[in-house]
């Protein structure tokens, strides 16, 4: 059954502290968890939405700030490369993505926000949601909670959400074996979702 986030905190023995719409930063400066959701709301799943809406427009800042970005080893049309990260969108799931803050939540939630679209640094690890459409993106919330191991702790988040991805949902994904959230791209360290594209992240020359 797909995850609400109650349940993948739960999954932590924590409950969310409180929640925040994109770009609002959480009110926690102590390291812990969090989460990216569709909805407000701990216990709904009624927000799933069956497809991504994505951003062509973001596809071609991409290509244009990452000359180097490849999909299975070729250049993309910005067409191409939405097609290939929409095609990791999980329809009947809210959550679309679960991070850790090691040092402060708000800290790194903030540098999540802040870090450009084709930036490495300084949080790049979640660079999918930044392809959705700009109304997309800003209907996303932010859940999160103090943890005292927040490596711990998302380890099992994400080992809950993964087990619990549907079979209809599995079936459609290009790559079952590794059912992340939409912009968890590795987990654990080293184990990376099998999307093909390389070269989307380093970086930026000054403007």
């Amino acid at each position: 059954m797909p995850s609400t986030v109650a349940a993948v905190f739960a999954a932590a023995g924590l409950e969310p502290t409180a929640v925040v719409r994109w770009r609002r930063r959480p009110a926690e400066s102590e390291r812990g968890v969090y989460v990216v959701a569709l909805t407000e709301k701990r216990d709904s799943l009624v927000e799933a939405q069956g497809e991504a809406a994505l951003s062509e427009a973001a596809a071609e800042h991409l290509l244009a700030v990452r000359p180097e970005l490849r999909v299975d080893g070729r250049r993309p049309t910005a067409a191409e490369l939405c097609a290939r990260i929409a095609a990791f969108w999980l329809p009947d799931e809210v959550i679309v993505y679960i991070g850790l803050g090691g040092t402060s939540v708000a800290s790194r939630v903030s540098a999540y926000y802040g870090t450009p679209l084709g930036a490495k640094r300084p949080h790049a690890g979640g660079w999918f949601l930044k392809m959705l459409e700009p109304d997309d993106l800003q209907r996303l919330y932010v859940h999160f909670a103090a943890a005292q191991d927040p490596d711990g702790a998302e380890d099992d988040m994400l080992r809950r959400f993964c087990s619990q991805v549907s079979k209809q949902t599995l079936a459609r994904l290009p790559d079952p074996e590794h059912p992340f959230p939409f912009a968890n791209l590795e987990w654990p360290r080293g184990v990376r979702k099998a999307h093909g594209i390389t070269g989307a992240r380093g970086l930026l020359r000054p403007a």
